[in-house]
């Protein structure tokens, strides 16, 4: 986890491309959706 600019970040890998991306942390703590950059899919981390 990385604190940038006051925000804290989070790299989660996307289950069906596998391209790892960031995401705020509170996005991943409330498990609310995710859209890869790269194949714009909609997922749930399970971290």
């Amino acid at each position: 986890m990385k604190f940038i600019g006051g925000a804290s970040t989070s790299s989660v890998i996307c289950p069906l491309c596998g391209l790892r991306s960031s995401h705020s942390a509170s996005k991943l703590r409330l498990k609310q959706t995710l859209l890869c950059p790269g194949c714009k899919a909609l997922f749930v981390s399970t971290r």
